[in-house]
């Protein structure tokens, strides 16, 4: 039986090598604002610099090993930033409205509850399963709680 794919796997750890360097280097450049640069100015520059990574084969042979570790530490990163510009207070005379978000938040623990045995399969060795699954409920019910305070103001 013949199959066919559409990316040979010789070039996998290059390609995602490659997505992994441009989406951190763009999102920094983005989010940090170094430079004041436009959206194009940083493409350019995130572009360039992981068309040189991809060039580095021990940054390649590392990122094929540890990109799973590196992704859940940059969702825990990003998670913690969206909790960031959650929490700073901006000074509007508007109310801002956190129903959608409160919403959002209770059904993202619930497919946390529902799909946890898919979630610990991603776990490295080191990490007991039962303490993150803890320390991540407890930071939504945290995070669920103080949303619905910030609404009764």
């Amino acid at each position: 039986m013949a199959t066919i794919t559409l990316i040979d796997p010789a070039w996998v750890p290059y390609f995602s090598t490659f997505l992994f360097v441009f989406a951190l280097i763009f999102g920094l450049l983005s989010y940090s604002k170094v430079g004041d640069f436009n959206k194009r100015v940083n493409a350019l520059l995130a572009l360039a610099i992981a068309g040189f990574s991809v060039l580095y084969e021990p940054l390649v042979v590392t990122l094929s090993q540890y990109i799973p570790i590196a992704a859940s530490v940059l969702i825990i990163v990003f998670f913690l930033a969206l909790v960031k510009k959650i929490f700073e207070g901006k000074d509007s005379k508007q109310a801002k409205d956190y129903f959608p978000l409160i919403v959002v938040i209770a059904i993202l623990f619930l497919l946390l509850i529902a799909f946890a045995d898919v979630f610990l399969a991603f776990l490295p060795g080191n990490f007991d399963a039962s303490v993150v699954l803890w320390g991540v409920g407890i930071v939504f019910v945290l995070l669920f709680f103080w949303l619905v305070y910030k609404t009764g103001d």
